[in-house]
């Protein structure tokens, strides 16, 4: 056995007695969650991790691992913040947008008991998630009328979450105005691109003048605000008692079958489910796309959708994002995976949920 063996020897039983004191600690934690449930302290308490760590340091005899040792401190009061998110947050959902708006909408009848955070951005949501502020995060996917959410499907890519479910919602786009005014009286309409061009139809030829806002929420207070019977926003129907509207024209969207599909998204992936994702990434050669579809094929799934979205920083170049009829039990999961490895540059597993039928609202 050679000096670097007993070395490693030794690194190995120490881990195993920190794994140990690392459990013990964690237990103790759960302890300081249960009060601070009780006590509706907050996380984070800055005094008492300065307090700690200048404490802790006088145990370390050799000055030269001072530094690292406030570092690995650090790192564990981090750890122990986390984990105590995940469990003082367990009934709060978040979703983007304001109250009223399709994605509070969608969040309330999927989450009808749950706490609800919402957040300014996509991202926000994303990171909230993954930082344990909230249990999980509601965003939309995809739009029977005007496509895939291209932003969201970019964010799951990018940060360690799953599809953990889904829910179709059915949209109402809604003209709305001040009481008091009429169709005739209207000049300008606010709302969001995609809920303009949803409506499309209905818009043409009225000479109203479209102008784009944030969030079909945020039109309809922003309306509401100025009081002006020459305004309207398309919204749900539930702004106009939210912010005191009358609804001008109902149901205005182009396709009657208007449909958002929500994801919901958890740090946890479901150990099985009827569809599950993932995304890959194959070489930029002939054929090899066609060889991940076969290798998919070959295990006797079929393929619901796929969806291509071009890779940040590397001009042409593309991710494929692919939707899968079946239930990936986790050594088929490892299997495909590692044969799709043979011949992608990337695969990542993205999601695994059952899908049931939705009651349309």
């Amino acid at each position: 056995m050679t000096k670097l063996d007993d070395a490693r020897k030794d690194i190995n039983e120490i881990d195993a007695q920190m794994a140990e004191l690392f459990e013990k600690r964690m237990q103790a934690v759960e302890k300081v969650i249960a009060y601070k449930q009780e006590q509706g302290l907050p996380v984070l308490d800055r005094s008492r991790e300065n307090f700690v760590i200048a404490h802790n340091l006088q145990y370390i005899k050799e000055e030269k691992y001072q530094d690292s040792y406030k570092e690995f401190l650090q790192d564990i009061m981090a750890i122990s913040r986390k984990y105590q998110k995940t469990i003082l947050n367990q009934d709060v959902v978040g979703y983007q947008g304001v109250e009223g708006a399709f994605s509070h909408i969608a969040c309330t009848h999927v989450f009808s008991e749950h706490k609800k955070q919402r957040y300014a951005s996509f991202e926000d949501v994303f990171k909230a998630v993954v930082d344990g502020e909230i249990r999980y995060g509601i965003v939309p996917f995809e739009n029977s009328y005007t496509g895939e959410v291209g932003e969201v499907l970019d964010l799951l890519i990018k940060y360690p979450v799953y599809v953990c479910k889904d829910y179709d919602l059915k949209i109402s786009q809604n003209l709305l105005g001040i009481p008091g005014a009429k169709l005739e009286d209207i000049r300008q309409v606010y709302s969001k691109d995609q809920a303009i061009y949803q409506s499309k139809q209905f818009l043409e030829g009225r000479g109203y003048e479209l102008i784009p806002y944030p969030n079909t929420a945020l039109a309809a207070e922003y309306v509401a605000k100025q009081n002006d019977k020459k305004k309207a926003a398309i919204a749900a129907k539930e702004n106009a008692e939210l912010y005191g509207l009358a609804v001008l024209a109902e149901d205005i969207n182009t396709s009657a079958q208007n449909t958002t599909r929500f994801i919901i998204i958890g740090r946890d992936l479901q150990p099985s489910g009827n569809i599950f994702s993932l995304a890959v990434i194959v070489p930029h050669k002939a054929g090899a796309l066609v060889s991940a579809m076969n290798i998919i094929a070959r295990h006797g799934f079929n393929m619901q959708s796929i969806i291509s979205r071009s890779i940040k920083d590397r001009p042409w170049e593309y991710y494929f994002y692919v939707e899968i009829d079946g239930n990936i039990q986790k050594e088929q999961e490892q299997l495909l995976v590692q044969e799709l490895k043979d011949v992608c540059e990337e695969v990542r597993i993205l999601g695994a949920y059952t899908k049931e039928s939705r009651d349309e609202k």
